[in-house]
C-alpha cells in the first residue's frame, strides 16, 4: 500500500502501547481547532482498516464521534434529561433500573464500537436469566432512544440497539384465583399480619407498592373506608445503594377511597390489636412510621420479603408455584367482573384513567358478556321448516 494522501491520516507504531495507531483530521470544533480522532489496533493493517472506516464515517455523515463516549454516558445522559413524555416519577423509576442492568453489562464499551451482534448476546443473555420478553424489550428499547439521541448528537453514526434482534423469551401470563383458591389459601393458619395483607390485597384491589405505602391514618374502621393515597418503592440513594421511600401518587385516579368489605374490616383490626403488642414489645426500637404492613420494628418492609412469603403461603395452598403479589389484583378485578360491575366501576376501583386501559390491562380475567351476538344469528343460521337431522 502506498503512502497516504494528505488528510487521509497517518499510522504509527506506539512502542509504549505496544499497538498500532492512527489518526485522522475531521475538521474543526465550534471555535475554530483542528480536531483530530484516533484508532489504534495490535496490526497494521487493522489499524488502517479502523482508519478507513473512520475516514468513511467522516465522508458520510460529515462529522466523527469522539471514540471514548461510552455506552454508559450516553444511557446516563438520556435518563438525566428524558423526554418530556416520560417525566412521570414512576416511569423515570423503572427506566432507571433498567438503565442500571444496562450500564452493568455495556457500559464500558465506546458507543462507536457497540455492534448489533454485541446488543444481541447482552439481550439473550438477559433472556437465559429469566427475564420476561416484555422487560428484555423495554431494556432494548432504552438503549435504542439513548443511542438515537447520541446519533443526533453526532456521536455515533448508527444504532446498534435498532439493529439488534430480540431473543425468544418467556412470557409470562398473569393468573387470578378463583373463589376456591382464595378460600384455600385464607383458610391456613396465618399471623395476622398475613391474613389482613392478603384479605386487603384480594378484597381492595391495592397495587403491591399501595399495599406496603398503606397508613393507618388511611383506613377508618368505623366508616368502612380506605384512601389509597401513597406507595412504597425502591430508589437508588446519593450513594448509589437501593433505598425504601414512600411517595404520594401523582395520579389523580390512582388517589381514590375505597370501600372496605366487613371481611376485610375483620382481619385489619386484629391486625390493629397485634401490631399495638408489638409495639409495646419493642420499645424504643419501634420506628412509628404508622405504616400498616410494616416490618419487624415498624420499618418499611422489602417488596421482596412479600414476594417470598406469598408464594410460600399460594404454594402450602397447593395452588402451584410462581404466583406474585400482583396477581391478587388481577384476583381483585376478575372477581368483580364475574359478579356483573361495569368496565368503568372496575376502572375506578383499581385507579385507571380509563376503562381502556383497565381492559387491555386485566383483559384475560375480565368476563366479555355479548348479548346481541345470539339474537342476530338466530335469522341467519335457522331456516324455516323441517331442520334436516345430521348424519352419521
Amino acid at each position: 500500500m502506498g503512502r497516504r494522501g494528505r488528510g487521509e491520516g497517518a499510522v504509527y507504531f506506539d512502542k509504549d502501547r505496544d499497538r498500532w495507531v492512527g489518526t485522522a483530521d475531521v475538521g474543526r470544533d465550534d471555535n475554530g481547532r483542528r480536531m483530530r480522532r484516533k484508532v489504534s489496533a495490535l496490526t497494521k493493517t487493522e489499524c488502517r482498516d479502523k482508519l478507513d472506516e473512520l475516514r468513511d464515517e467522516l465522508r458520510v455523515t460529515r462529522s466523527s464521534a469522539r471514540r471514548d463516549i461510552t455506552v454508559a454516558e450516553v444511557v446516563g445522559d438520556w435518563i438525566a434529561n428524558p423526554p418530556q413524555e416520560l417525566r412521570s416519577p414512576i416511569t423515570l423509576r423503572v427506566y432507571g433500573r433498567t438503565a442500571r442492568r444496562i450500564t452493568a453489562a455495556l457500559g464500558t464499551v465506546p458507543v462507536v464500537s457497540l455492534t448489533p451482534r454485541q446488543v444481541e448476546r447482552f439481550l439473550s443473555g438477559l433472556a437465559r436469566d429469566g427475564l420476561a420478553a416484555s422487560t428484555i424489550r423495554q431494556t432494548r428499547t432504552v438503549l435504542k432512544r439513548s443511542l438515537r439521541r447520541a446519533m443526533r448528537d453526532g456521536l455515533v453514526a448508527r444504532n446498534a440497539a435498532e439493529l439488534a434482534d430480540l431473543p425468544a423469551a418467556r412470557t409470562r401470563k398473569s393468573r387470578s384465583m378463583s373463589r376456591e383458591e382464595i378460600g384455600r389459601v385464607l383458610r391456613q393458619d396465618m399471623p395476622a399480619w398475613w391474613r389482613a395483607y392478603l384479605s386487603v390485597a384480594i378484597g381492595c384491589g391495592l397495587r403491591p407498592g399501595e399495599m406496603l405505602g398503606l397508613k393507618w391514618e388511611d383506613i377508618d374502621l368505623d366508616a368502612g373506608t380506605l384512601r389509597v393515597l401513597r406507595a412504597l418503592h425502591e430508589e437508588p440513594g446519593a450513594d448509589g445503594r437501593i433505598r425504601l421511600v414512600l411517595a404520594e401518587l401523582k395520579n389523580e385516579t390512582s388517589r381514590r377511597t375505597i370501600r372496605v368489605p366487613p371481611a376485610v374490616l375483620a382481619a385489619l383490626r386484629a391486625l390493629c390489636a397485634a401490631q399495638a403488642a408489638e409495639r409495646q414489645k419493642a420499645g424504643p426500637r419501634w420506628q412509628d412510621l404508622g405504616v400498616v404492613f410494616c416490618g419487624p420494628s415498624g420499618k418499611l418492609l422489602w417488596p421482596s420479603r412479600v414476594r417470598d412469603g406469598f408464594r410460600a403461603l399460594c404454594e402450602s395452598a397447593g395452588l402451584g408455584t410462581g404466583w406474585h403479589p400482583h396477581e391478587q389484583r388481577h384476583t381483585f378485578v376478575s372477581v368483580l367482573s364475574d359478579a356483573g360491575e361495569s368496565i368503568e366501576s372496575i376502572a375506578a376501583a383499581v385507579g385507571h384513567k380509563s376503562p381502556k386501559t383497565t381492559r387491555a390491562t386485566y383483559w384475560h380475567v375480565i368476563a366479555p358478556v355479548i348479548e346481541s351476538a345470539p339474537t342476530a344469528m338466530e335469522g341467519v343460521l335457522s331456516t324455516p321448516g323441517e331442520v334436516a337431522a345430521c348424519k352419521p
